[in-house]
């Protein structure tokens, strides 16, 4: 840009005398601005020296309203990941699946140079893992947990709350086929990946592997069965007239999600317990059950011939009876569990990417092979059954796990389950006719 020369006596007539004031004024004042200004009638020379660029800068724009100053974003360091697991999966318990969890986190931390903080909280019930994680979001967000295993329950819980977060790299790894089809069911909420599957305990039939009489894999040829059998007949959720009823082709939701019950179905399912009940197979014992772990203290003493109990209580030998039977498993076409799966608890996207690295590392077939082998629970990856160390039971437990399907929402078991617990009784104690006990069932929710 060429500057225009002026001579002084024609320079002091135009202003000039105003202009040079100004121009002093402007220099004086620039040596207090935080940033060089170039002002256009200066010819300033270019640094020669290399000036490393700022950071990238997060501004909003308002229509209207004055543009902000810019905000710098700096990143921080991720010297700490924070895990919140439920009591039964912590690692600082004392059994081999706890000190293999233990050893896999310390080797992480080892290895990224971190600290991994483990806070150990209930399922249920007050301080919970879903309530406090509902809690801490607005209370106090610096200490979310990374990573958090919770049940399929409580997962669609924190998805409807917006507790959980998605991201690309879960989606990715749930794209492979090493999954069951319940962690598949899990992993998805909505459509969306929100979870990684980890483990599943479904029910089970068991019975003693050296009978010459094994029971049906069909739930609801009870009948058929041979000797005495037991489930609990008082539990509040009705888990086995629930799972004799889904069995039998009957549906729990309507289209807008609403609990239902359908009455042939569930006709079925109650016949099914009635037979057993006028063949002798089921007796008065299932009636004052109301948890598994008595049912399986039941079988553990011979109490039974067959029953009903999570694949865990088989896999763990509950009971510690010296001469209990040697269990063995029906491979039914369907049957029903709970599960658990890994989920990001925390927005901050740095935190996310190690946590991330770190649910790799837990979902390798090896170690999910040997976390949940030690557990007694059937895990999400065929591969990681497939690498058991113990075989024996491996071709059930295989199609079990390609048979379970999740229980359903908890208000829709919170519904079901006084009334089916209700109509078991009535068949088992009362000697209830089938049909009209379903009818008054089906009235009951509605």
């Amino acid at each position: 840009m060429k500057t225009k020369r002026f001579g002084l006596k024609s320079f002091l007539s135009r202003g000039g005398l105003a202009a040079i004031l100004l121009v002093f004024l402007l220099t004086s004042a620039c040596d207090s601005l935080p940033v060089e200004i170039q002002l256009p009638w200066i010819n300033t020379p270019v640094p020669s020296k290399e000036v490393e660029p700022l950071p990238d800068v997060d501004a909003t724009v308002t229509p209207g309203a004055p543009e902000p100053e810019p905000t710098l974003t700096v990143e921080t360091s991720v010297d700490e990941l924070i895990l919140w697991l439920p009591q039964e999966l912590s690692p600082q318990e004392d059994n081999p699946a706890a000190q293999l969890l233990q050893e896999k986190l310390d080797a992480f931390a080892q290895e990224n140079q971190l600290k991994i903080t483990v806070r150990v909280k209930a399922r249920t019930g007050s301080g919970s893992l879903i309530d406090a994680l509902t809690a801490t979001k607005p209370a106090a967000p610096e200490i979310l947990p990374d990573l958090i295993i919770l049940s399929s329950t409580d997962l669609m819980l924190a998805a409807d709350r917006e507790l959980i977060y998605p991201h690309t790299r879960m989606t990715e790894m749930m794209n492979g086929t090493d999954w069951y089809p319940f962690g598949r069911e899990l992993g998805k909420v909505d459509n969306e990946v929100l979870a990684i599957p980890l483990l599943s305990n479904p029910l089970s039939l068991v019975f003693n592997e050296t009978t010459l009489l094994p029971p049906s894999n069909d739930w609801l040829e009870i009948k058929q069965n041979f000797g005495i059998f037991g489930f609990a007949a008082d539990d509040s959720q009705a888990k086995y007239l629930l799972l004799l009823y889904i069995a039998a082709g009957g549906e729990v939701m309507d289209l807008q999600g609403r609990a239902i019950l359908q009455e042939a179905p569930l006709v079925e399912a109650l016949t099914a317990l009635k037979e057993g009940l006028t063949t002798l197979h089921i007796n008065t014992l299932s009636i004052g059950f109301q948890t598994e772990e008595q049912v399986w203290n039941a079988f553990a003493t011979r109490s039974l011939d067959t029953a009903v109990v999570p694949v865990g209580m088989v896999l763990n030998r509950k009971g510690g009876v010296e001469n209990q039977p040697k269990p063995a498993l029906t491979e039914p076409e369907i049957t029903l569990g709970t599960a658990f799966g890994w989920a990001l608890g925390n927005p901050d996207t740095a935190r996310q990417e190690l946590a991330l690295n770190l649910l790799t590392a837990l979902s390798e077939t090896e170690f999910l092979a040997n976390w949940t082998e030690a557990l007694g629970r059937l895990p999400a990856r065929p591969s990681a059954l497939g690498a058991w160390k113990d075989q024996k039971l491996q071709p059930a437990l295989e199609k079990i796990a390609h048979a379970t399907r999740l229980y359903p929402p908890e208000e829709i078991m919170n519904r079901l389950g006084p009334a089916l617990r209700n109509a078991t009784l009535l068949i088992l104690r009362d000697g209830a006719d089938p049909t009209e006990t379903a009818k008054t069932t089906i009235e009951s929710i509605k």
